[in-house]
């Protein structure tokens, strides 16, 4: 048997059809490109992009591309400083990148832009008074405030960056453990579970104990109250009290201490939970996992509050508890609770207050804000407190003025002659 005999190597590659056309081996001819592609590809490497970049965008090959820079070099339809920057590497041409001595730099237009700089003055200024007013928060935290508060929807990058540009070390920068996630639980409804636990506080010279009672479903504090020991009257006292103001739950979790599980006395904390029909959780001993909310919001007040400032006196720390507590409740959006504020959840309307945001939130708010008067908050715009239906758009004639009023904004259009 004869052996199989090779084709020769020369004209494998290319080959001419009947009429000329050069076709590959398969007999397929090559792909044709519009004058309008190759025009616009000139000039996306005129302006600074590379031949890989431009040959991605429109699908050819960067020796193509050259060979067009070269054919427009020829004919002169293509300056030379538009040819040095790609034809690198050549003698007696710049490298790519390199501008012509006779030729201006210019920046190129797809150069990526800063994240931060559409941030308006009152934005940037916003988020400075967020991060001075609760020292830990992270970016995210201060997103969520101005999200809920103001109607902005930022980024947290642009955030971050404004934060650092202030001399502000960012918080919150550690990852997420690996393994498995832990299950995370959350009861269904307001009053389904309050939990409770004692912190202790120090004065100058005195020991103070917090005790927090916290809902589960919202994180709202139901009650607290500072004492000079823990005991079970101050928890009965705090139950009772919490009750009177929001009704009885059906559930409280506490931990395993003492205070909490003392049922001998008439007004012991477990008892009276027997005698109101409240279901009664106690956690393990050395596992505090089931009161994370309640050390979760302790955490959040020592860090804030406890550490940072100083008290001369016990009524002062606790009249500065309460009114941080009321500002939790109120006033502080929750990255838990889809960064709504513990009331929010809590009396029922997180429904209508997440669906003002986001109608709100659609266009940047950092003008409109810096226009409206004084006394006049966007809170005050987002109708958060109301079911009244959300004006937006209105012409209005006061004064012999026509205005233009937009969630809130007033544009004077001009006088009107009568």
């Amino acid at each position: 048997m004869r052996p199989h005999r090779r084709e020769p190597k020369k004209g494998r590659g290319k080959t001419k059809s009947p009429r000329g056309r050069v076709t590959n081996r398969h007999g397929c001819r090559g792909r044709r490109y519009t004058d309008k592609q190759r025009i616009e590809s000139l000039k996306l490497i005129a302006a600074g992009m590379s031949r890989q970049e431009v040959a991605a965008t429109i699908g050819a090959s960067v020796e193509t591309l050259r060979l067009w820079v070269k054919q427009a070099e020829a004919q002169g339809t293509m300056a030379p400083a538009m040819v040095a920057a790609v034809t690198g590497g050549v003698p007696g041409r710049p490298a790519l990148g390199t501008p012509a001595e006779d030729d201006t730099e210019q920046p190129s237009p797809f150069a990526a832009r800063d994240p931060g700089q559409g941030l308006a003055p009152a934005e940037e200024q916003a988020i400075i008074e967020q991060k001075k007013r609760h020292p830990s928060m992270g970016p995210a935290q201060i997103r969520a405030q101005l999200k809920r508060h103001k109607g902005w929807r930022l980024a947290v990058k642009a955030i971050a960056r404004v934060l650092t540009g202030n001399g502000y070390e960012l918080v919150h920068s550690g990852s997420r453990p690996e393994g498995a996630s832990d299950h995370r639980f959350e009861a269904p409804r307001p009053n389904a579970l309050w939990q409770a636990d004692f912190a202790e506080l120090h004065l100058p010279g005195e020991k103070l104990h917090l005790l927090v009672m916290l809902d589960d479903f919202s994180r709202f504090c139901v009650g607290h109250a500072v004492a000079d020991s823990q005991s079970s009257e101050v928890a009965t006292a705090t139950l009772r009290a919490a009750m009177a103001r929001h009704g009885k739950p059906e559930r409280v979790r506490t931990d395993r201490g003492g205070v909490f599980v003392a049922k001998t006395q008439e007004d012991d904390f477990a008892r009276v939970l027997e005698v109101e029909l409240i279901d009664h959780s106690v956690g393990r001993s050395y596992h505090p996992e089931g009161g994370g909310k309640v050390e979760s919001l302790i955490g959040t007040l020592r860090r804030e509050l406890w550490d940072v400032e100083e008290f001369a006196t016990r009524a002062q720390a606790e009249a500065r508890i309460a009114a941080w507590v009321s500002e939790y409740n109120h006033q502080r959006a929750h990255m838990g609770i889809d960064g709504l504020t513990p009331a929010d959840r809590y009396f029922g309307r997180a429904d209508q207050v997440l669906a003002a945001i986001d109608a709100a939130s659609r266009n940047r708010q950092g003008t409109i804000a810096q226009r409206m008067a004084a006394g006049a908050p966007v809170e005050e715009v987002l109708c958060l407190q109301r079911h009244a239906p959300l004006e937006v758009l209105r012409l209005v004639l006061a004064d012999g003025h026509l205005e233009l009023r937009f969630l809130g904004a007033r544009v004077v259009l001009g006088s009107v002659q009568p």
